[in-house]
């Protein structure tokens, strides 16, 4: 039988450009395949005029098209244009708005997502999608031959509010490669017990609550470090380092493994990766109770997990954590091994490749 050709829509847009990465990389080593793989970066301007989940009132206003139908036309051209040519056998899009410009055909799409923008308008501070917004991702997702969502919460709303059944649904967790994790935390003795802190929106993620936290009720009993690209003055004083947007090796490989806990008090969030590169690392997590992030962090077990604005929670879960050398290295070598187990990248990945072989082999012939 012919090998099956995938056609992977990879965006290399936020948090996507990671799965694109991740999954290109476990395409490349399969030889049982064809992968052809369009890379992504859709028009600036264009996507101004795109709405986005993150909107406030006047950024909805002043971006006025849905990204679903904005795909259908001629931000679509280049999806299509690959399909005529590669002709694949099943296609795969993360994540699932560009979809929107394969309107018709006979070849199987499957979709990876991260949230539904009913799950945003009932579980997040936005303002929320229209229902007619809501029904074009709801008929996008239930053409789809497979859907593979990152956490329990974004199946759940893919079941619940489109009714798509579970037997087309596939929970694919963040993943990283083994051969990328970081050595494990806890090498290094901190006289003062060192805080990390990444992410490049320093105000919807929580950075500058974290160093008022860190300046204030906990003063002199840690010290923070911020990992970000964010264009917005970082927070200032003794108890926070600065380091900028560092090279993706530099985190993993020397900054990571020298902390002693990782903290996201994010406001907004649906399965931010750097929580499963925390637990690669060995670092306990306190982080917010949002999205799919309680897949990503066990409170009580692998970290703690808070409510969005709980302060009060947030400085009592990091204070106990301060306080217990041994907690946090139970907590810590606790995240590294769940993580063995849930975001193996290499097994993760691969099980979605099986996936796609097997949804694209109808129907082929014999080469």
């Amino acid at each position: 039988m012919a090998k099956t050709h995938i056609l992977f829509v990879a965006n290399d847009v936020l948090g996507w450009a990671t799965y694109a990465r991740q999954l290109e990389a476990a395409l490349r080593m399969r030889d049982d395949l064809r992968a052809t793989v369009l890379h992504r970066a859709p028009p600036r301007i264009a996507m101004q005029l795109a709405r986005r989940h993150a909107d406030g009132a006047l950024g909805r206003a002043l971006r006025p098209f849905d990204p679903i139908a904005m795909h259908e036309g001629m931000l679509g051209r280049d999806i299509r244009a690959a399909i005529a040519r590669h002709r694949p056998d099943i296609i795969h899009v993360s994540a699932h708005w560009p979809a929107g410009a394969v309107t018709g055909g006979d070849i199987p799409v499957t979709l990876a997502l991260d949230t539904t923008r009913p799950a945003l308008t009932r579980d997040l501070p936005l303002p929320g999608w229209s229902a007619a917004e809501i029904e074009t991702e709801a008929t996008l997702c239930r053409k789809a031959a497979h859907l593979f969502p990152m956490s329990h919460w974004a199946a759940d709303s893919l079941r619940e509010d489109f009714g798509i059944g579970m037997d087309r649904i596939t929970i694919q967790p963040p993943s990283l490669d083994p051969a990328q994790w970081p050595p494990p935390a806890g090498g290094a003795v901190n006289a003062v017990p060192q805080i990390l802190f990444v992410g490049n929106n320093l105000l919807r993620k929580g950075a500058y609550r974290l160093a008022d936290w860190v300046g204030g009720p906990l003063s002199g009993r840690c010290h923070l470090h911020i990992v970000s690209g964010d264009s917005a003055p970082p927070p200032k004083g003794p108890h926070v380092t600065c380091h900028g947007p560092l090279p993706h090796a530099q985190l993993m490989q020397e900054l990571l493994p020298r902390m002693d806990l990782f903290c996201l008090p994010t406001r907004l969030d649906m399965s931010p990766f750097v929580l499963v590169e925390a637990a690669a690392a060995g670092l306990p997590v306190v982080s917010s109770a949002l999205g799919g992030i309680p897949d990503l962090v066990e409170d009580g077990v692998t970290g703690r997990l808070v409510a969005p604005e709980d302060d009060a929670g947030f400085v009592a879960a990091l204070s106990a954590l301060l306080e217990e050398p041994a907690l946090r290295a139970r907590m810590g070598e606790t995240a590294r091994a769940r993580a063995a187990q849930r975001f193996d990248g290499r097994r993760n990945f691969n099980a979605l490749i099986d996936r796609l072989i097997a949804l694209g082999q109808p129907g082929k012939v014999a080469a």
